[in-house]
């Protein structure tokens, strides 16, 4: 079963701000994920993704959250 994560689960694991997804989402950078009801919902996947563009480094996170 996959997990999703919010826009707030996703910026706390990556240690940056929500606006700054918002930014990278709107911008372009990099693809938004699947939005149900408004509101984006990130797979693990999205998440890297993410921490590449941001030059963050996940190490062992997936396994803490889970």
């Amino acid at each position: 079963m996959t997990q999703f994560y919010t826009i707030s689960d996703a910026a706390r694991l990556l240690g940056v701000q929500e606006y700054r997804l918002q930014y990278a989402h709107r911008t372009g950078k990099v693809p938004s994920p699947e939005i149900v009801a408004g509101r984006r919902l990130y797979t693990w996947q999205d998440i890297e993704q993410l921490a590449q563009h941001f030059g963050v480094d996940l190490g062992k996170e997936q396994n803490d959250v889970c």
